[in-house]
Parts: structure tokens; C-alpha cells; sequence
């Protein structure tokens, strides 16, 4: 049988049902995303007296906002310290704040709109796992308490195992996210929000006024569009293939045997390993994310990372019983600041995105800060968090070594060779060759077949399959695509071409 690897989040969290758009629209605002960037967005703008739509792909938090550890924080591993070092005090400052906005944002909509979500506040830590990275530990320490930050250092602490110091930031937060964001969809809706779902956005054309092309021939035109996509699907002038860099990132949620702190956790560097605490009717429940690697390049298959996950839950608290697994996908940035505001100058365009696994918080300010500039034609914070600020200049070397890896993917996948269909076991895909070309195929568990052609409709590089999630993903840019083709996210806008779909017998004796 397929194991299931739908996160803890969609297991639990109902979701509204939203119709379908079958219908050509026009509106002042259009929010491509129902994460939880779009539906923060879309609820602040009907807080300011607007009424915009949003449309998604899917359903309510299909993507990374469903995907996500549940921290709500601004405690994001080692990061005071190096926005520091790159851009000086008060572009630290101004994240720190900007940040405890967000979080106190979601604590304080949580209490005025009666949001059933379990929000519990706590503690977030930030840990050595390696005795090098104490150096680490204390100097985001130093910058943490220069920006005024409660915080405090632990040393030699007992939890989690293999700790050689750590940092306590306090009075952070954690939450169910669909639970929040659902809550937040249905308040949004009612004061004159539009939500359509299984409505695809494919692509822009910006003229002289901006025409969203949907799936079915659909067309919306708008005056402001916010793409809040985590990977933007219209780049203007920015070139964000060259800026965005995936990541792939797994999780479990067990039933432990042992009690465990309670807090949130995150290691400093290596394997990481995100731990938090979830409180379902009344009974603990463990949740460990990380492993994480770039998308579509892994040193192991890919569900070994989730076989990673669970033998530290093991270690650290031991495993009664797996509620779930699944994994999520995120970008980095060359700085570790996400993009939020206009795509240009004076663009009615807007994005949100690279919030490196830091999503909750990051997407909730991204969609108070859109909704500033859509209704006041500025905002809070849009320096620092703009395109324009010194990215490149200021990690020089991790954009040359991320984007020369993009780069040498696309050639390595065009190097690599094909193996053969004579063993290929139910649940399983590899890369064949088909009818004399490269291809991809997918047995599944009733024995039917499918085969893609599996070149990245965005520049071409050749899809590797990732066991765990049965998907086509590409390792160049991030682009995701299902065992039947479609695309599911990142910069590619079109479908993976079928070649063949029938049962594994009948290819089997015809090739």
C-alpha cells in the first residue's frame, strides 16, 4: 500500500469548501494564493473597507502554509547576526520589529476574531547540536540583546539530546495554521472577500491594465495583483530563478512514549532538526520538521529523509504511533531576507517570497505589507525587505554558488543515463529511455503505468523522482510536477507532456 504523506495539518484541520470560478472577472484586486500571505492579505484589505478576490490551485493551504512546523515566531535559526554583519544594525532592527508585528498580529487575531486554532504561547530555542556552533549561538545572542530582544543564554542544557548551548527567545507562539487560516478565509469572505479554489493561474500579461489567464480559458483583469505564490509566477525585471533557491524540507508528527520540554527548537546549522510541541484534545503531540535538502538533490532517496525524522523522534523522545509525514518546499534568498512589495517601480504587481522556512511569520507580515501599499501606495519596512537592496552584493558568494548549481544541474541532467523498466517495483519511478528519448515513468500500486516526458517546462533541466512524495522535481529550480504531469509549484507555468499511460504488462512486452 501507498503511505500517506499528507501533513499533520490538513490530517486535522477542516477546510472550508470555495467555488470554482467559471467565469471571466474583473476587480480592483486580485490575490493569486490561498496560503497564508493571500488570505492574511485579503483579510487586512477588507479591515481597510476593499473587497478582493483570491483565487488558488487548489484548496485553502495546499502549499507550504499547510506544510509547515505551526511556529509563529521571530526567532528564525541564526539570522540578527548576519542581517547585521551584511546591512548593518538598523536593517536588523527593522526585521526584528517587523517580525514581532507579524507574531503580534496573529496573537492579537486570534483573541478579537474568537479564532479556534490553538495558539499557545512559548519559548523558541536555538541550539548548538555541534560544539562549533556555539560561537554561533553566542554571537546571535549579543545581537539579539542589543536589539533589545528577551532572550537568554542556556548553557549545557539537557534537551534536546546532543546540546552544547543554546538561545531562549520568549513570548513566541505556536498554532495549527489550517485551523488559523481557515478561520481567517471565512472572516475575510464574510466582510465582501471573493475565494475561488481549483482555479489555476497560469499567466500574466502586464499592458495597460494586468489579465490573469486561468485554466479553462478563464481571464481576470485586474488593477493590483499580489502573487502570493511562494515562487512568483510573473518576474518582471528581477530574474528571481537567479535569487529564489528551493529547498526541500520533511516532517512527522508522532505519538511519543516519553514526555519531552516544552518549547520549540531548532538547531543551528547541519541537519535540521526543527522539534515543537502540539496539544490535540488535551494529548501531547510531537512535531519534528527538517532534513532538508536543495530540491530535486539529495545524497540519499528521498524517503529516507522522512525515515531520518523518525528515528530522532525515536532518540529524542521515543515513537508510539506515526500520525503523519509529508514534506514542504520553501526558498532562501542570498541574504536570508525575503522579497515582499511592488515586482518594480511604481508596479501595481506585487510579490512575497524566499521566506526560508519561516513562512508563518514572514507570510503574515508580507500580507500586512502589501495591503499598506495597495491602499496607501506605500508601507512599513519597504527598504528593507525591497528587490532592490544590496542581495547579491552583500552574499556574493552564496548567489555564485547557488546559481552556478543551477546551472550544472542542467547539465548533469542531460549527461545522466537511463536505467531499465525490467525491475521497476509498484510505488516506484525512474528515469527510462522511451521510443529513443529520455522519459520518466511511474508504476502504481494497481499496476498501471504512466510515462512523461520529463524535460522542466521552465529551462529545460531534466526532473529527478522523489520517492517520498511521489513527484517529478526538477533539480535546477524547484519546479514540481505530479505522477500524471501537472504542474504543483514552482517557476514553470506548464504541464509535463504524457507520453504513455496503460498497464505495466502491456509496455513490458512491447518495449
Amino acid at each position: 500500500m501507498e503511505s500517506s504523506t499528507v501533513s499533520y495539518w490538513n490530517l486535522t484541520g477542516a477546510k472550508s469548501p470555495y467555488p470554482r470560478l467559471e467565469n471571466n472577472l474583473e476587480t480592483d484586486i486580485l490575490i493569486i494564493g490561498s496560503g497564508i500571505t493571500g488570505i492574511t492579505c485579503a483579510y487586512c484589505l477588507t479591515q481597510k473597507g476593499l473587497r478582493p478576490t483570491v483565487i488558488e490551485a487548489g484548496g485553502l493551504c495546499d502549499g507550504t502554509t499547510g506544510n509547515t512546523t505551526g511556529k509563529i515566531t521571530i526567532q528564525h535559526d541564526i539570522i540578527y547576526s548576519k542581517i547585521m554583519e551584511k546591512h548593518g544594525r538598523d536593517y536588523a532592527w527593522q526585521y526584528c520589529t517587523s517580525q514581532s508585528e507579524a507574531l503580534e498580529f496573529v496573537k492579537q487575531t486570534v483573541k478579537n476574531e474568537s479564532i479556534n486554532c490553538q495558539l499557545y504561547d512559548n519559548t523558541a530555542y536555538v541550539y548548538a547540536s555541534m560544539e562549533r556552533d556555539l560561537e554561533l549561538i553566542k554571537k546571535e545572542f549579543e545581537a539579539a540583546k542589543e536589539l533589545g530582544i528577551d532572550c537568554e543564554f542556556i548553557d549545557k542544557p539537557e534537551f534536546p539530546p546532543q546540546n552544547f548551548g543554546m538561545l531562549a527567545f520568549k513570548n513566541q507562539a505556536v498554532f495549527h495554521s489550517v485551523r488559523y487560516v481557515d478561520s481567517l478565509a471565512k472572516i475575510a469572505a464574510s466582510r465582501g472577500a471573493e475565494i475561488y479554489t481549483n482555479t489555476k493561474a497560469y499567466k500574466i500579461s502586464n499592458g495597460e491594465t494586468i489579465t490573469v489567464h486561468c485554466d479553462n480559458n478563464i481571464e481576470i483583469k485586474t488593477k493590483h495583483l499580489v502573487m502570493a505564490t511562494q515562487y512568483p509566477i510573473y518576474d518582471g525585471p528581477n530574474l528571481f530563478y537567479t535569487r529564489l533557491f528551493p529547498k526541500r524540507t520533511y516532517g512527522v508528527a508522532v505519538k511519543a512514549k516519553r514526555d519531552w520540554p516544552e518549547g520549540s527548537y531548532v538547531n543551528a546549522s547541519g541537519r535540521t532538526r526543527s522539534i515543537r510541541t502540539h496539544v490535540e484534545k488535551g494529548q501531547k503531540v510531537l512535531i519534528v520538521v527538517g532534513d532538508g535538502h536543495l530540491t530535486g538533490r539529495s545524497d540519499v532517496n528521498m524517503d529516507e529523509h522522512l525515515t531520518n525524522l523518525i528515528e530522532f523522534s525515536e532518540r529524542i523522545a521515543g515513537v508510539e504511533q506515526i500520525y503523519a509525514k509529508w514534506s514542504a518546499q520553501d526558498y532562501d534568498t542570498p541574504d536570508q531576507i525575503p522579497y515582499i512589495g511592488r515586482i518594480s517601480d511604481k508596479s501595481n504587481i506585487y510579490v512575497a517570497s524566499g521566506f526560508r522556512k519561516w513562512g508563518l511569520s514572514n507570510g503574515t507580515l508580507s500580507g500586512i505589507l502589501i495591503s499598506e501599499l495597495i491602499k496607501d501606495g506605500n508601507c512599513r519596512y519597504e527598504e528593507l525587505y525591497s528587490r532592490k537592496r544590496a542581495d547579491y552584493s552583500s552574499s556574493l558568494g552564496k548567489t555564485i554558488k547557488e546559481v552556478g548549481l543551477s546551472v550544472y544541474e542542467l547539465i548533469k541532467s542531460k549527461l545522466e543515463g537511463t536505467e531499465s523498466i525490467l525491475d521497476l517495483k509498484q510505488g516506484e519511478g525512474r528515469v527510462i529511455s522511451f521510443e529513443g528519448k529520455k522519459a520518466g515513468i511511474y508504476r502504481d500500486y494497481d499496476d498501471s503505468v504512466i510515462i512523461l516526458d520529463i524535460t522542466c517546462t521552465h529551462m529545460g533541466t531534466e526532473l529527478n523522482f522523489n520517492s517520498a512524495e511521489k513527484t517529478w522535481d526538477c533539480p535546477a529550480h524547484g519546479g514540481r510536477y505530479n505522477i500524471e504531469g501537472r504542474l504543483l509549484e514552482g517557476p514553470p507555468k506548464h504541464n509535463l507532456k504524457v507520453l504513455y499511460k496503460g498497464q505495466f504488462s502491456d509496455l513490458h512486452t512491447t518495449n
